[in-house]
């Protein structure tokens, strides 16, 4: 993070510092002239904010406080990407400032590439561009979103508010206002305000954010980019399949996330949650239920327990499914059919999976009374009492 910081702040003077020493400035275009005394304390503040992006977002003392939501999910864009894990090097990729332009009223748009370079070749990591604004004394950066959709249209449908282009998808926008909603009952969240962006594709969720380019997102078609501010919701839709505009799996996790930390939520009846409530990599949860029967009728002998301690796949690819979450699937929706959520959170909040998942048999078997002896008969009768 050291050289970050001498990297940016020798770019407008003609040089960059090294560990070794001086090397020649990488500047991709010139930078419009600023003077000096701007020049200086918008580059100090740019420093101070790439150095703080690993942090919790809202620790960071650089984020304008009035764009913050969109802010934050760009910040979770940028963070670890100086990082080249095949060199095993946390600091591979650096910070070049490619270009500054003064837009006026103490407004800058700032240019960032992310470049590695070594013996033989650069190669550029990611391009970010955001906007900068001095008030009072101090420069403050924010995201290129209300910006980049200033011509779009809005409509309010309870407590989400839709951005669109031209015309709105009403249809998906109740279907995605009935799924929040029945997530949010469950988990005893009251109706919070959400923003909304029906995005063309993944990339042009991306671009209005301000992520020009990003290595590891290349070629993806569909996905979501979402973030928090105290009880808002940001979501910028990049759509799902292409029948499909959002991804309830993905949306569960997201809301869970609002009420339980991550520290203590149990993975595999987190995503047996998500399979029942939103199916997985396209595929719906009946679709899954009757692929998991198949692989029981397969395996008239399965040892379900080992099956489950091993996190065997139920099936294989890239987009594999999981027999332990199809069991606790089963589970989830017998326990929500008899005794309500509330038990369910109870093993949800058992804690992160462990060898032998001594923490979940415990949790589940005081929630069920299934032991962990007694979990083969158990998931039987599951299978075809369902």
């Amino acid at each position: 993070m050291k050289q970050v910081t001498l990297l940016l702040a020798g770019l407008l003077l003609g040089f960059t510092f090294s560990a070794n020493g001086y090397a020649p400035a990488i500047i991709a275009r010139p930078i419009a002239p600023i003077d000096s005394l701007t020049k200086k304390a918008l580059i100090k503040a740019l420093d101070a904010f790439l150095l703080q992006k690993e942090n919790d977002n809202d620790k960071n003392k650089f984020v304008l406080k009035e764009d913050r939501l969109a802010t934050y999910a760009l910040l979770d864009e940028m963070k670890g990407v100086e990082k080249n894990p095949k060199l095993k090097d946390i600091g591979y990729y650096k910070a070049y400032l490619t270009n500054i332009v003064d837009l006026n009223n103490n407004s800058f748009l700032i240019q960032l590439s992310y470049i590695g370079i070594n013996e033989k070749a650069a190669a550029l990591r990611a391009s970010f561009r955001f906007m900068a604004k001095k008030a009072d004394t101090q420069f403050y950066f924010f995201s290129t979103l209300k910006q980049n959709t200033l011509a779009w249209r809005s409509k309010k449908i309870n407590n989400i508010n839709f951005h669109f282009k031209d015309t709105l998808d009403l249809a998906t926008a109740k279907d995605y206002l009935k799924t929040v909603n029945s997530f949010d009952k469950r988990l005893k969240l009251p109706p919070l305000p959400f923003e909304f962006y029906f995005c063309d594709n993944f990339p042009d969720a991306l671009q209005i954010l301000g992520v020009d380019y990003k290595s590891n997102l290349n070629g993806i078609k569909y996905d979501d980019i979402t973030s928090h501010d105290n009880n808002t919701t940001l979501e910028l839709d990049g759509g799902y399949t292409d029948t499909k505009r959002f991804d309830a799996h993905d949306l569960w996790h997201d809301r869970l996330h609002r009420v339980m930390s991550v520290d203590v939520i149990n993975r595999p009846v987190d995503e047996g949650c998500a399979y029942l409530y939103g199916g997985s990599w396209g595929i719906s949860w009946p679709d899954i239920l009757a692929t998991f029967k198949k692989y029981a009728a397969d395996h008239p002998n399965a040892d379900w327990q080992k099956l489950y301690t091993d996190n065997t796949n139920l099936t294989d690819g890239d987009k594999s499914l999981k027999i332990a979450y199809a069991i606790n699937a089963l589970i989830v929706q017998k326990i929500e059919k008899e005794k309500g959520f509330d038990p369910v959170m109870v093993l949800l909040s058992c804690g992160k999976h462990e060898p032998g998942d001594d923490n979940y048999f415990t949790a589940l078997e005081k929630v069920t009374g299934i032991t962990k002896i007694g979990f083969n008969s158990a998931v039987w009768g599951l299978i075809k009492a369902d």
